[in-house]
């Protein structure tokens, strides 16, 4: 038996309508596992920055009383080493929109849509 015109264009309409649903679904998981990977990439540096942070601050403290028993002050030891940042702030300061910004974006947006590794 024949199909009518008006079951053909139901046919159409629902095939249709399953379709953008499925689309829907694909961007929704497809957003949902964007954010997974960004979350836990942003963990596991938040992780390794704090770890460097630490190792940097007790490296400071090293170097700061080795400098002040190398000049019999404490006090000389940790000023060279606040000097010694003072000097790292104003050359980043002056470099940052040169060399550092764009890789900083550049490392953000491969984080953002780099997609998970099977």
């Amino acid at each position: 038996m024949p199909e009518t015109q008006d079951q053909k264009s139901q046919d159409i309409v629902s095939l249709l309508k399953e379709y953008i649903s499925t689309k829907v679904e694909l961007a929704r998981l497809s957003a949902i596992e964007r954010l997974t990977v960004v979350t836990s990439s942003l963990i596991t540096i938040s992780c390794v920055v704090m770890a460097a942070l630490l190792t940097f601050l007790f490296a400071s403290l090293t170097l700061a009383f080795f400098l002040g028993e190398l000049l019999d002050s404490n006090a000389a030891g940790f000023g060279l080493v606040a000097l010694l940042y003072l000097i790292i702030a104003v050359v980043i300061a002056k470099t940052k929109d040169q060399y550092i910004n764009k890789h900083l974006q550049d490392f953000m947006v491969k984080i953002i849509f780099n997609k998970k590794k099977k």
